[in-house]
C-alpha cells in the first residue's frame, strides 16, 4: 500500500527537503508546495511587482554549498539506498512524528545539538518581539525514530492513511533497512532531518492540524549541516531566528499579501530572513557581531533557491543577503540607540523595501 501525506497549509522551513535537492541535482521532478493565503484586506507596497514575472535570466544564482553538502550525503549511498528514500516514507517520517505527536516536555523530541544555545535563544526572542509567543513550543526532530516501529507505524496511519495491519509491515519494513544500511547511520544521517520549520494550526480546517499546537522544530541534521559548512557558531540561532519570524508572521496576519506562488512565497521567506538578522545583530536581541552575522549568512543563503516557479520559492541567495543587510542596518542605526521597532512596523518597512531587494541583480 502507498499513500501521500495530508496538506500542512502552513508549514514554513528555512531549509529545502530532500525532494527539492534532488531536484536541483536532476533526480526528481517537482512537486507543488503549500503555499501561503494570498487574500489581502489591505494593499501593500509588494502590489508594484505583483504582475512582475520572474526572469531566471535576470538573477545571478547557482550552485549553493547545500547542493555541494547534498552531494556529498548522497555519495555515499547506492543506487539501492536512493531508491529506497524516494519510494518509502522515511524522509517525512521525522517531520510528521515531531509535528503530530512531539512535545516540548518529551525527552524523545528533546534539543540535542547547541541545545542550551537554542534555548536561551528562544527565550530572548520571546522578549525580544511584541507578540504573544507564549504558547510556541521548541522541540527536536531525531532521525532515530525511524528505528522504533511503533511511532513510525502510528505516523504511517495518521499522516498517510496506512491501515493498522499495512502500517506495522511497512515500518518493520523501513525500520530494518534504516538499522540495517551502514550509510544511513541508523537514522543519524542528516539527510533524514536536515529542516527546520514553524507551523501554527490557525486557520487549518481539518481538525487534525487545527488542534496541533504552535511550534517550532529543530531537525537534527539542520545542526550537522551548519557545523559542516563553518558557522556552527551562529548559523542555529538565526535558524531559530528565522522560523520564530513566521511565528510573527502567523501572529500579524502577515501571510496575506497581493501576491500569489512563488512571489509570495518569496516575500515572507526574505520577511523572515531580515527579522532574524534585525535580532541577531540589535543591541538589545543577540548583539552579534555585524560583519560575523552576515558572514554566516552569506554562507548559508546560498540555500537561496532558484526555482522561481516553485511555490516554495525562498529567494535566490543574493536577494536573502540584501534583506539582511537592509535589517542589519536597520538595527544599527536604530534612534534612540537600543530603540526596537514594534514586528509590525517592521514588516510595514520590510514592505516599502521589498521592491528593492528583489529587483535584478544579473
Amino acid at each position: 500500500m502507498t499513500g501521500s501525506p495530508m496538506v500542512i497549509t502552513r508549514l514554513r522551513g528555512a531549509f529545502v527537503l530532500l525532494a527539492t535537492v534532488l531536484l536541483s541535482v536532476g533526480l526528481v521532478a517537482p512537486t507543488a508546495s503549500a503555499a501561503p493565503p494570498s487574500r489581502s484586506d489591505i494593499e501593500s507596497p509588494a502590489h508594484r511587482i505583483v504582475e512582475q514575472a520572474i526572469d531566471p535570466g535576470d538573477y545571478v544564482c547557482g550552485p549553493t554549498a547545500l547542493d555541494a553538502y547534498f552531494e556529498e550525503l548522497l555519495g555515499q549511498l547506492t543506487e539501492s539506498d536512493l531508491e529506497f528514500l524516494l519510494t518509502t516514507e522515511a524522509l517525512d517520517i521525522p517531520t510528521y512524528d515531531a509535528l503530530l505527536f512531539g512535545t516540548a516536555s518529551d525527552p524523545e523530541y528533546a534539543l540535542e545539538g547547541q541545545a542550551r544555545q537554542l534555548q536561551n535563544t528562544f527565550r530572548d526572542l520571546r522578549r525580544f518581539w511584541d507578540i504573544d509567543s507564549s504558547d510556541i513550543q521548541l522541540l527536536a526532530m531525531h532521525g532515530d525514530v525511524l528505528l522504533d516501529v511503533d511511532r513510525v507505524a502510528r505516523v504511517l496511519v495518521v499522516a498517510f492513511g496506512y491501515t493498522e495491519a499495512d502500517a506495522a509491515a511497512r515500518a518493520q519494513y523501513i525500520a530494518d533497512t534504516v538499522a540495517s544500511v551502514p550509510a544511513f547511520q541508523g537514522g543519524d544521517n542528516p539527510i533524514f532531518t536536515l529542516n527546520a520549520f514553524a507551523f501554527s494550526g490557525e486557520g487549518e480546517t481539518d481538525p487534525l492540524f487545527a488542534s496541533i499546537p504552535d511550534k517550532i522544530i529543530m531537525g537534527d541534521g539542520v545542526i550537522d549541516f551548519l557545523e559542516a559548512i563553518g558557522i556552527g557558531d551562529v548559523g542555529p540561532r538565526l535558524v531559530l531566528a528565522h522560523e520564530f519570524a513566521h511565528h510573527i508572521q502567523f501572529e500579524l496576519g502577515l501571510f496575506d499579501s497581493p501576491l500569489t506562488g512563488a512571489e509570495a512565497t518569496r516575500r515572507t521567506e526574505l520577511m523572515a530572513d531580515a527579522y532574524a538578522t534585525y535580532y541577531a545583530v540589535h543591541a538589545r536581541g543577540l548583539a552579534l557581531n555585524t560583519r560575523r552575522v552576515l558572514e554566516a549568512e552569506q554562507t548559508f543563503y546560498e540555500v537561496g533557491d532558484c526555482f522561481f516557479d516553485d511555490p516554495g520559492h525562498h529567494g535566490t541567495p543574493q536577494q536573502r543577503m540584501r534583506a539582511s543587510a537592509w535589517a542589519a542596518a536597520l538595527a544599527n542605526d536604530a534612534r534612540p540607540q537600543g530603540a526596537i521597532l514594534s514586528a509590525e512596523a517592521f514588516a510595514a518597512l520590510f514592505d516599502a523595501e521589498l521592491p528593492e531587494l528583489v529587483a535584478p541583480d544579473a
